[in-house]
């Protein structure tokens, strides 16, 4: 059995203070926002007691669904390489980075450069599941088991937050579902924004989520797991080889009270049992904003 944990969307608190410099642009609106509401809304508490909640069922690996950082201040990546490595290392968990992590332009080196060891590829990949120019779809394989990972993330104008595949990730993803299926790999694919058409408003979507779904839908995967709505939800699409289940978890730092956004993790329990493959989901969260993290569901999703 392997068992792999999704989080996402921590925004990681309390906010490094920025210079006037790096307020330019838009920068400006997103630090005042923060300071109006959001920093209300994500607790380093509450982040720390899902994480620790978390770190205690000891998964196999661990998804971290991108929003790590709110306005990309350099010193944000900084503290949020050093909170990957209180979750563990680069082998024991993938990143895939949300809107949020390309707030604004940032050199590699003092942005998502700093995480680039948990977003590679592992080691010993095939031609035939190279990733696009982009460096993305990472694949990170653990037996007959394949975590895909997709980058949404690009900068957008003040008020925007959509996020956009290029071609060579949709080419890439295309050929690295259909080979991992004919070797019956339990596919699952990682992304920040809600990967299907209507899941948020237009401005906050994926512009090639029409495209996306269909490369899910004709080359199959078995679970797909997203962010950025900070919200709970599930979808069941019919695939090529079964149905495809797409869980959208909420921001792991969220005291929002409100129906499906306070603070959750999912952990996903995955084996094969008589030539099919079994996944069981148990999520674990927050039932209020001071309570506790415990059980909040448990459902079998494939078998």
């Amino acid at each position: 059995m392997f068992t792999l944990a999704h989080l996402s969307d921590p925004h990681l608190a309390p906010l490094p203070q920025p210079t006037a410099r790096e307020l330019a642009g838009k920068r400006l609106l997103g630090y005042l926002n923060w300071l109006r509401s959001r920093k209300t809304i994500h607790s380093r508490d509450v982040l720390d007691a899902i994480v620790a909640d978390m770190l205690s069922h000891a998964p196999d690996h661990i998804a971290v669904g991108g929003d790590l950082v709110n306005i990309s201040l350099p010193k944000e990546f900084i503290a949020a390489h050093a909170w990957l490595e209180t979750l563990g290392t680069p082998d024991q968990v993938s990143v895939v980075p949300g809107n949020h992590d390309a707030y604004v332009n940032v050199k590699m080196r003092d942005g998502l450069g700093r995480w680039k060891p948990y977003m590679r590829t592992h080691a010993g990949r095939s031609k035939k599941l190279a990733a696009g120019p982009s460096g993305f779809p990472t694949v990170r394989r653990f037996g007959d088991i394949a975590l895909i990972g997709l980058s949404s993330a690009m900068p957008t104008p003040p008020f925007a937050a959509w996020g956009s595949l290029d071609t060579g990730q949709l080419d890439a993803l295309k050929r690295i579902l259909n080979n991992l299926g004919e070797e019956d790999q339990f596919r699952i694919v990682l992304i920040h924004h809600p990967p299907l058409i209507g899941l948020t408003k237009w401005r906050r979507a994926l512009r090639e989520a029409p495209q996306l779904q269909e490369v899910l839908v004709s080359m199959g995967a078995e679970l797909v797991l997203y962010g950025h709505n900070h919200d709970h939800t599930m979808n069941v699409l019919p695939g090529r080889s079964g149905n495809l289940h797409i869980v959208g978890v909420p921001s792991a730092s969220s005291c929002q009270e409100k129906p499906g956004r306070l603070a959750r993790y999912n952990l996903f329990r995955i084996w094969h049992e008589h030539g099919r493959w079994r996944c069981e989901m148990t999520g674990r969260g927050l039932h209020t904003a001071e309570g506790q993290v415990s059980e909040i569901e448990q459902r079998m999703l494939i078998g």
